[in-house]
């Protein structure tokens, strides 16, 4: 207001509201002096680059992007070039290939390094990308301006607001009484409002207003000729039922309707929410990437297995034929053997290149997925490495260095049970999101509630022939200064909706979502313990399985050289059991190396459907945005106290959730740094 003053003073203006010329200075004078205090108080000079980029008629920087719509071509990224992939016609190329071997942890590293997006199997990224989850969703939620935080607390912030109106009146009165006493009217009116408002916590409005009225006209009844008509006044509107209150303003904000809600507590938990999703996102991308590890690894084992397997019936189908004397029943044994020859070796392709089938991902039978284990080499390869974010085809082939384990792991029932209960990120979820029902609820309450505000307002009035000027009367700012003239205003302001109706529709809309939300947490909770329970019984069987795969080899072994050392002897063997005996060895040998793949799939699965995976695969998130990987490596758990266990090989099992203070540290690897 002072700069305003110092602009309007009386040097400039006595001498415009003189004369026609005069009045057009005053006019141009007053109008500079608004749109000076309009630009410094609410833009500032840093603004101005922006103000050419938006408001301005510059359109260069929209030109380019228009023509790429009007010609739309597809911006090719450099992520995406690779060399062409190896296929079963380029046999130097896959004789002289050269391999990469990871660990686990190892490919852990790289997928997080390479994390922006968490990438799902199945095409999602080109199906519905809108979906695809991302380090960046904790913050497109945070800095969302309709239902973010910062946009909830937008609503307390103080707000500037400038007014400034000019009127040139001139008019011609048939009667003056209406004119002042003068029939041809003539006037200058501005007008200048500038008002400073805030909320409060409790829904309460604070203003503080100056107005500002310049009257020139040709009245002969006036005082002055010219008259500046000053008034400063401070305004209070406190809400006392309807819409008052800290808790509902906190919940639903000020001005919220009924079914709209997006206070500082609701876009609270709405952020709490969208972090849990992203937590739940990165361990499905974490168990998507050690599925495809061990997909791999058995695409491998499988891979051997039937190249021994190959070798092993060329060499019969050799031995039969030096044998072979132009003997019809020799050339049928050979033909024997050399079909089972060719069978072995379009496996062995099959085994290399692969088919393109759904391999072991998330929700394919389990939430951790079920083993599927058909993929070739080259296919679950791939398939990591689009996983991991590294290059589609690369000059070495990734090959596992690490083996599943083969120790029994026993986890009791009653504690891992608690564990997934408390744990799992969807539970959390859903807790939050009844936690912001239950807010809604008081929220609606609210409306049931008539509206009744109390108002009040006091008001310094000043009167002068100037704005600024060394007398007093003369002077409407000094007048103002004195104090002599004070108004006052209170009231109260009611409001009632006959019947409620949309009050009660709040209410009863709010109680049945939060029925809703208990109900399905209580189904969620019996689903958890549901796929526990599976996992729990899966990594047993698997377990089993691992030791009958291991007998039922050894088995197969023995006939297999037993047969050989007859023909090693001389001694007649049937050519149908020799060939058999290969086809079990190798069926035999697939199988040990499946159920292990199993049972490291079913270990990880437990740990995903009790809500420590992030624990078990070493990895921690930090701030919801990206997971990293711990500094300490924790192999195996710790016995429970009093726990007889046994394992295979003289290992001591995995026996999770009964250490606290593996719980408590695979607890707080697990969850988001609040």
């Amino acid at each position: 207001m002072s700069l305003f003053a110092n602009k309007l003073n009386r040097r400039n203006l006595r001498p415009c509201v003189r004369s026609e010329r005069s009045s057009f200075q005053c006019f141009a004078k007053t109008s500079l002096a608004v749109a000076l205090i309009l630009l410094v108080a609410t833009t500032g000079c840093r603004s101005s680059y922006h103000w050419r980029k938006t408001v301005a008629n510059d359109t260069s920087s929209v030109q380019p992007i228009s023509k790429r719509v009007d010609e739309p071509r597809v911006e090719i990224m450099q992520a995406a070039l690779t060399s062409a992939p190896i296929t079963v016609r380029d046999r130097e190329r896959i004789e002289s290939l050269q391999y990469q071997n990871l660990s686990l942890r190892e490919v852990l590293e790289i997928a997080v390094q390479n994390s922006e997006v968490l990438r799902e199997i199945g095409g999602v990224a080109l199906k519905n990308p809108d979906t695809v989850q991302t380090q960046f969703n904790s913050a497109l939620r945070e800095t969302d301006p309709r239902y973010g935080m910062e946009a909830a607390l937008s609503a307390f912030d103080a707000q500037l607001a400038t007014t400034a109106y000019f009127n040139k009146k001139d008019q011609t009165f048939n009667n003056p009484f209406f004119s002042g006493g003068t029939n041809t009217f003539q006037q200058d009116l501005n007008d200048y409002t500038m008002e400073l408002s805030k909320r409060t916590a409790t829904g309460s409005r604070l203003a503080l207003r100056g107005v500002t009225n310049y009257d020139s006209n040709n009245a002969p009844s006036n005082t002055f000729r010219s008259a500046w008509d000053t008034y400063v006044e401070g305004e209070i509107r406190q809400p006392l039922l309807q819409g008052g209150g800290l808790e509902f303003n906190r919940i639903a904000g000020p001005g919220s309707t009924p079914g709209v809600y997006n206070g500082l507590l609701i876009a609270r938990v709405n952020n709490d929410i969208s972090q849990t999703d992203f937590e739940v996102s990165v361990r499905d991308y974490v168990s998507n990437v050690v599925n495809s590890y061990w997909d791999l690894y058995f695409a491998y084992r499988d891979l051997d297995a039937r190249t021994h397997a190959m070798k092993r019936s060329l060499i019969a189908w050799n031995q039969i034929r030096a044998r072979a004397e132009n003997d019809l029943e020799s050339e049928a044994r050979a033909a024997l053997a050399s079909e089972q020859y060719f069978r072995f070796k379009a496996e062995v392709d099959d085994a290399l290149t692969g088919r393109i089938v759904q391999g072991t991902q998330n929700r394919n039978g389990s939430t951790g997925g079920t083993l599927r284990g058909s993929s070739g080499v080259q296919v679950a390869e791939r398939r990591l490495r689009l996983l991991i974010g590294m290059t589609i085809n690369g000059d070495e082939l990734i090959r596992p260095n690490e083996d599943p384990s083969e120790a029994e792991v026993i986890f009791y029932w009653d504690t891992v049970m608690q564990e997934a209960l408390m744990r799992r990120p969807e539970l959390r979820r859903q807790q939050l999101s009844i936690h912001k029902r239950q807010m809604e609820l008081l929220a609606a309450r609210n409306f049931l509630n008539p509206r009744l505000d109390s108002v009040g307002r006091y008001r310094f009035r000043g009167f002068g022939d100037d704005l600024v000027a060394s007398s007093g009367q003369s002077s409407s700012l000094g007048n103002l200064a004195t104090g002599d003239l004070q108004e006052w205003y209170v009231g109260v302001e009611y409001t009632v909706p006959l019947g409620y109706r949309k009050g009660h529709l709040a209410v009863s809309n709010a109680e049945m979502l939060l029925t809703r939300d208990r109900a399905v947490l209580r189904e969620q909770e019996r689903e958890v313990v549901h796929d526990l329970s599976n996992a729990i019984a899966d990594a047993a069987r698997a377990f089993e399985a691992c030791q009958n795969a291991v007998s039922r080899l050894e088995a197969a072994n023995n006939v297999l050289r037993a047969y050989e050392t007859q023909i090693k002897n001389d001694l007649e063997v049937d050519i149908d059991r020799q060939l058999d005996a290969q086809r079990r060895v190798v069926e035999a040998e697939i199988r040990y190396y499946q159920s292990r793949t199993e049972y490291a799939v079913a270990l990880k699965n437990v740990h995903l459907e009790k809500g420590s995976l992030m624990g078990y695969a070493d990895l921690r998130i930090l701030d919801g945005i990206v997971p990293v990987i711990k500094e300490t490596v924790v192999l195996s758990e710790t016995t429970p106290p009093g726990g007889e266990t046994s394992g295979n090989d003289g290992t001591i099992p995995e026996t999770h959730a009964t250490d606290a203070s593996a719980m408590d540290e695979s607890s707080a690897d697990s969850a988001p740094v609040e």
